[in-house]
């Protein structure tokens, strides 16, 4: 049983990828995607509310592989870009598979889930997902300052991370992102207040 339900919720995925990258997502309904992956429209709500959530779950493997990615390179000597570019590369990579638009609106849907996290009374805090584990990290190997407020940093960073992607989407990937946007980021949390 449980083979046959990972089967339909991957086909599911797969059959909504395939649909986004030729008819694009706004065009693509839960009719088509039901219609691609061979299942039913009740099958499709079991695992979906909207196909919304389809385009998040293929998201949360991305920041999995994006942690692995800050992890691998902690594991090492390293600097705190090393880490940041680590983790954007990854994205960068895995957005690359997609078409722009596609990733456009996956940043516009993570808008979106923030602000009904927030209004449904999640910290702030709590949507630091993609940067706080490896930050911690840095902090306890000494690239980040001991009274560096994490959770803070973390939220900066992503939400300048969320800001290039929606901008390097709709430039249609032409220049990279990783590097320069590291760097950018690195330079900002270097940066100290004068004491």
């Amino acid at each position: 049983m449980r083979a046959r339900s990972h089967a339909s919720w991957d086909a599911i995925v797969q059959g909504a990828l395939a649909l986004w990258r030729t008819k694009g997502f706004a065009e693509t309904t839960v009719t088509d995607i039901c219609k691609a992956a061979g299942v039913s429209k009740a099958l499709f709500y079991v695992y979906f509310a909207r196909k919304e959530d389809v385009l998040m779950e293929i998201e949360i493997f991305t920041m999995r592989d994006a942690h692995l990615a800050a992890r691998s390179v902690a594991s090492r000597p390293y600097e705190l870009l090393d880490l940041v570019e680590a983790v954007i590369g990854v994205l960068e990579q895995g957005m690359r598979r997609f078409p722009p638009d596609l990733v456009f609106e996956a940043v516009i849907e993570t808008y979106r889930m923030e602000r009904r996290a927030l209004a449904e009374g999640a910290a702030e805090a709590g949507l630091t997902f993609l940067f706080l584990e490896p930050f911690e990290q840095a902090q306890r190997d000494g690239k980040l300052p001991q009274a560096t407020d994490l959770a803070q940093a973390a939220r900066i960073a992503q939400i300048l991370v969320a800001d290039a992607i929606r901008t390097w989407s709709a430039l249609l990937y032409k220049d990279p992102l990783a590097a320069p946007l590291a760097a950018q980021i690195a330079a900002l949390l270097a940066t100290r207040p004068a004491e």
